[in-house]
């Protein structure tokens, strides 16, 4: 039944003395608990179809920092930073990979498409020349992708967007993305900022 491998998107707190899962309001199981469906903390075929479908409000609310990712989902953020470092790509540049990936997947590595073909935690797509599903569905080859520096593919990637570098990050994002939702993205880049701030450092470079 599971759409994606492994354990936890996002883990949940307990709330304070006198305060209600509501008011605590962040992480997975609350999310699952809210759309009355099974508070497994995991990403099945029918939280990741609310996940999709829920408004950005309520997403920041169940993401509201790097601590609600779950292991697999944070190991998955790291290996677009260490991809990123291993590419010589500047903070920015993974910056903004962190942001296109929280927006179009929470970091889940999709194996099955919810939307179209969309696959991969970048939701790349092999009808529109990102690769195969196993190239796009691999963490590290769909990271070198967004940044550009795959050996094949027919999209531009980060480095090929002429001055991405002085862009707002969010245009950026649309830039390699050109999604339906474009303005979507700058929500997530105090998010990535933080998610960068804290894991960056103990990042090796992926080559």
């Amino acid at each position: 039944m599971l759409l994606v491998p492994g354990g936890a998107l996002a883990s949940t707190a307990e709330p304070a003395a006198g305060a209600s899962a509501e008011d605590s309001g962040h992480g997975l199981k609350w999310f699952q608990a809210k759309h009355g469906l099974r508070t497994t903390g995991s990403v099945d075929k029918s939280t990741a179809k609310e996940l999709q479908q829920a408004p950005d409000s309520e997403l920041r609310k169940v993401f509201a920092s790097p601590a609600d990712l779950g292991p697999e989902e944070l190991a998955n953020a790291r290996t677009v930073i260490g991809v990123g470092k291993g590419a010589n790509i500047p903070e920015q540049g993974q910056v903004i990979a962190l942001m296109t990936a929280m927006q179009e997947s929470k970091f889940v590595n999709y194996t099955t498409p919810v939307d179209h073909d969309s696959l991969g935690i970048f939701q790349q797509r092999p009808s529109t020349g990102w690769g195969t599903p196993e190239q796009i569905t691999d963490v590290p080859t769909s990271s070198k992708s967004f940044y550009g520096v795959a050996p094949f593919g027919s999209n531009p990637g980060l480095i090929q967007i002429t001055g991405w570098e002085t862009m707002p990050p969010g245009e950026v994002c649309q830039a390699v993305q050109r999604s339906a939702f474009p303005d979507r993205y700058a929500q997530w880049e105090q998010f990535a900022r933080d998610l960068l701030a804290q894991e960056g450092p103990t990042v090796p470079p992926i080559p």
